[in-house]
């Protein structure tokens, strides 16, 4: 039995400047997408959408100069697929993080192997 979701993707086009950069500064866009169960959530706070994203760049140190709505989305998810895709998303995250402090620890070792031959006997 298959059990699928739709969801409502909301896309937004933003620019911004960072003022942390020497002048002249160039304005950047960005494309972010809210879901639609979001976007009911910030409504019922009587926040707009654009509020909310311009309060999200303003807080990684950005200026918003424009908040456009641009397409909306209605996806079908099936939800089988999604655990099945996230679990193996998670299983690779972890295996490459076992991966990055093995090869750390080995580094660690030869150091310590490379320091005891150097030292003289």
């Amino acid at each position: 039995m298959k059990f699928q979701k739709t969801i409502t993707l909301i896309s937004y086009q933003v620019e911004y400047i960072d003022k942390r950069q020497p002048k002249p500064r160039a304005t950047r866009r960005e494309a972010v997408v809210l879901d639609g169960g979001r976007v009911d959530a910030l409504q019922r706070l009587g926040i707009r959408p654009a509020g909310y994203i311009t309060q999200q760049f303003e807080r990684e140190g950005y200026t918003v100069t424009d908040v456009r709505r641009g397409d909306t989305l209605h996806a079908l998810v099936d939800l089988a697929d999604l655990w099945s895709r996230t679990t193996q998303a998670i299983a690779l995250e972890r295996t490459q993080a076992q991966l990055q402090a093995a090869l750390e620890k080995l580094g660690s070792i030869q150091g310590a192997v490379q320091t005891e031959l150097e030292v003289p006997g």
